[in-house]
Protein backbone atom coordinates (compact mmCIF):
# COMPACT_ATOMS: atom_id res chain seq x y z
CA UNK A 1 0.00 0.00 0.00
CA UNK A 2 1.07 3.49 -0.66
CA UNK A 3 0.22 6.84 0.59
CA UNK A 4 -1.87 7.71 -2.48
CA UNK A 5 -4.05 4.56 -1.41
CA UNK A 6 -5.40 5.70 1.32
CA UNK A 7 -8.07 8.06 0.74
CA UNK A 8 -8.46 11.45 2.19
CA UNK A 9 -12.11 12.38 2.53
CA UNK A 10 -13.23 9.57 5.33
CA UNK A 11 -10.08 11.62 7.38
CA UNK A 12 -11.38 14.50 6.52
CA UNK A 13 -14.49 13.27 7.85
CA UNK A 14 -13.14 11.78 10.71
CA UNK A 15 -11.71 14.98 11.85
CA UNK A 16 -14.65 17.01 10.97
CA UNK A 17 -17.44 15.20 13.86
CA UNK A 18 -16.85 13.70 17.39
CA UNK A 19 -14.83 11.33 17.46
CA UNK A 20 -16.97 8.30 18.94
CA UNK A 21 -16.47 7.07 22.08
CA UNK A 22 -13.75 9.82 23.07
CA UNK A 23 -13.89 12.07 25.46
CA UNK A 24 -16.30 15.70 25.26
CA UNK A 25 -13.22 17.55 25.49
CA UNK A 26 -11.38 15.61 22.90
CA UNK A 27 -11.03 17.98 19.43
CA UNK A 28 -7.76 16.88 18.45
CA UNK A 29 -7.15 13.37 16.70
CA UNK A 30 -3.75 11.57 17.06
CA UNK A 31 -1.56 8.69 15.24
CA UNK A 32 -1.48 6.52 17.61
CA UNK A 33 -3.18 3.33 17.78
CA UNK A 34 -6.38 2.22 20.29
CA UNK A 35 -7.68 5.09 20.91
CA UNK A 36 -10.59 6.70 19.83
CA UNK A 37 -9.55 9.86 18.25
CA UNK A 38 -6.74 7.98 16.27
CA UNK A 39 -6.69 8.93 12.47
CA UNK A 40 -5.97 4.98 11.99
CA UNK A 41 -9.71 4.46 12.51
CA UNK A 42 -10.49 6.78 9.54
CA UNK A 43 -8.04 4.56 7.44
CA UNK A 44 -8.06 0.96 5.81
CA UNK A 45 -7.12 -1.45 7.30
CA UNK A 46 -3.68 -2.65 7.23
CA UNK A 47 -2.57 0.96 7.37
CA UNK A 48 0.58 1.24 10.17
CA UNK A 49 0.96 3.83 12.39
CA UNK A 50 4.48 5.12 10.46
CA UNK A 51 1.87 5.39 6.83
CA UNK A 52 -0.32 7.46 8.86
CA UNK A 53 1.86 10.10 10.20
CA UNK A 54 3.19 9.96 6.64
CA UNK A 55 -0.32 10.64 5.09
CA UNK A 56 -1.02 13.15 7.55
CA UNK A 57 2.38 14.95 7.26
CA UNK A 58 1.22 15.13 3.20
CA UNK A 59 -2.13 16.59 4.31
CA UNK A 60 -0.59 19.59 6.36
CA UNK A 61 1.51 19.79 3.27
CA UNK A 62 -1.69 20.33 1.18
CA UNK A 63 -3.19 22.90 3.44
CA UNK A 64 -5.74 19.96 4.13
CA UNK A 65 -5.30 19.99 8.40
CA UNK A 66 -3.30 21.60 11.03
CA UNK A 67 -0.97 19.80 12.79
CA UNK A 68 1.86 18.17 13.71
CA UNK A 69 3.25 14.54 12.45
CA UNK A 70 7.01 14.18 13.52
CA UNK A 71 6.31 11.21 15.65
CA UNK A 72 4.88 13.35 19.00
CA UNK A 73 1.44 12.68 19.84
CA UNK A 74 0.13 13.96 16.63
CA UNK A 75 -2.67 16.57 17.20
CA UNK A 76 -4.38 16.91 14.40
CA UNK A 77 -7.32 19.14 13.66
CA UNK A 78 -9.41 20.72 10.68
CA UNK A 79 -7.85 23.72 8.73
CA UNK A 80 -10.32 25.99 8.46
Amino acid sequence: MQLKDIPEGPILAFLASPFPGAEAWQTWATWFEGFPNSVLNAMPEGVTPKMARLKMGAMIRKGLVHGCACGCRGDFRLKE
